[in-house]
C-alpha cells in the first residue's frame, strides 16, 4: 500500500513537471512570437515607408534623366535638321499640316526608353509606383509678333504641344515633367521652375554711340494630326517614345535697312523693327516668366528695353522696344529670327 502511494506519487510529480514544462515552452513561443510581429510591425509602419520614399525619390531622378535626354535628342535632330534644310517656311495660314508632308523622303528617327514604375523594395513591398506619359495633353502656343517701320507687322502663332510625365507615387511628392518648346518644367506642389531651358536666345552686341540687339526664336513644335486624340500611357514597368524629325525652317529673318544698302541686296524688304511682342501661353507661366527675365538680364539688356508681364490666365508677354531717336547718326537696331522645328511623337509600350 505505501509503495502504490509512492508510485502515484511520483506519477503526479512527472505529470506537473512535464505540463509545467509545456505551459513554459509555449509562453515562450508566444513571447517569441510577440517580439517577432513587434519587431515586423517596427519595420512596417517606421521604416518601410522611410524606405520606399528612397526608392520612389531615386526613381524620380531616373525620370528626369529619361526627360533630359528627350529634350537633348530633340535639341540635336533639330540641328541636323537646320544644317540640312531647304524647305521653303511653313506659313501660319497653311491649310497643310507637315505631318502629311512627303511620307517617302528620308527622316530622322530616334526612341528615348522611359522607367514609368518604380519605387519597389526586394523581399518586402514588390509593388511599384506607376507614372502617365502623355503626348499633347497640355497647351503650349507662342505667338510672335514683330513690328516694323513702313511694313505690315509679322505675325506668327505656333502650336508647340507638351510631352508630360507625371508621376503616381505611394511616399515621395508627386512630380510632373514638361516638355514644352524645348523647355523642360518641374512642376511639384503647385511650383514650377524651368530645369532645361529653351532656344530663344538675347545678345546685346552694341557698341559705344550704337545700341543693337539680336533675338533668336527657334520653337520645338510636338506635331499632332488634325483632331487626333492625345496619346497617353499609364504604367508600372517600361515604355519608350518613338521621335520623327518631320521638318525645320527658318521662317523670318529681319533685314536692316542700312544692312541693305551696304549688300546691295534689292530683292530683300528693309524692315527696321521697332518692337517684338512674344507672348507664350503655358500652364507655367512663373517659369516662363522667370526665364525671360533672368535671360534678357544675363544679356546685360537695360530694363527700358523690355518688359515681361503675367496676363489674364496662363499667358505671359514680353515686349521688346526699339525707341527711334532722331539725332542718332546710327540708330537702334533690333534683329529677329525666328524659326520653327517641327517633330513628332509617338508614345510605345516597352524599351525600343
Amino acid at each position: 500500500m505505501k509503495k502504490h502511494k509512492e508510485n502515484r506519487s511520483r506519477s503526479e510529480k512527472r505529470f506537473f513537471s512535464d505540463s509545467e514544462s509545456a505551459t513554459a515552452t509555449v509562453i515562450g513561443a508566444v513571447l517569441l512570437l510577440g517580439i517577432i510581429f513587434s519587431v515586423l510591425t517596427i519595420l512596417w509602419v517606421g521604416c518601410v515607408p522611410e524606405w520606399k520614399n528612397d526608392a520612389e525619390y531615386s526613381h524620380m531622378d531616373s525620370v528626369w534623366e529619361d526627360m533630359a535626354e528627350l529634350k537633348s535628342r530633340i535639341d540635336i535632330m533639330s540641328i541636323v535638321m537646320a544644317s540640312s534644310s531647304n524647305s521653303s517656311p511653313i506659313s501660319s495660314n497653311s491649310s497643310i499640316n507637315p505631318l502629311y508632308s512627303d511620307p517617302l523622303a528620308p527622316k530622322l528617327v530616334t526612341s528615348v526608353p522611359f522607367h514609368m514604375g518604380g519605387g519597389g523594395i526586394p523581399l518586402i513591398s514588390s509593388m511599384k509606383s506607376s507614372g502617365t506619359l502623355a503626348v499633347n495633353k497640355d497647351k503650349c502656343v507662342i505667338s510672335i509678333i514683330v513690328n516694323r517701320e513702313g511694313a505690315v507687322p509679322y505675325i506668327k502663332s505656333i502650336d508647340c504641344g507638351t510631352v508630360t510625365f507625371t508621376s503616381q507615387n505611394t511616399q515621395y511628392v508627386d512630380q510632373v515633367f514638361s516638355y514644352e518648346s524645348g523647355a523642360l518644367i518641374l512642376d511639384q506642389k503647385e511650383q514650377s521652375v524651368m530645369m532645361l531651358y529653351p532656344s530663344i536666345r538675347f545678345s546685346n552686341v552694341s557698341t559705344r554711340g550704337h545700341n543693337e540687339y539680336n533675338v533668336s526664336i527657334n520653337a520645338i513644335s510636338v506635331g499632332q494630326r488634325p483632331h487626333a486624340p492625345i496619346e497617353i500611357i499609364s504604367s508600372n514597368s517600361e515604355c519608350s517614345l518613338r521621335l520623327t524629325g518631320i521638318d525645320h525652317t527658318f521662317d523670318y529673318i529681319s533685314v536692316n535697312a542700312s544692312e541693305k544698302k551696304n549688300s546691295g541686296n534689292k530683292n530683300k524688304d528693309a524692315e527696321n523693327v521697332n518692337k517684338l511682342t512674344l507672348i507664350i501661353t503655358s500652364n507655367h507661366p512663373e517659369a516662363w516668366m522667370l526665364y525671360l527675365n533672368k535671360t534678357i538680364d544675363g544679356a546685360e539688356i537695360g530694363p527700358e528695353k523690355y518688359k515681361v508681364e503675367r496676363l489674364t490666365g496662363n499667358n505671359v508677354r514680353l515686349t521688346f522696344y526699339i525707341t527711334k531717336e532722331d539725332k542718332k547718326v546710327n540708330p537702334d537696331i533690333l534683329r529677329v529670327y525666328v524659326g520653327e522645328t517641327v517633330i513628332k511623337a509617338e508614345p510605345g509600350i516597352g524599351l525600343n
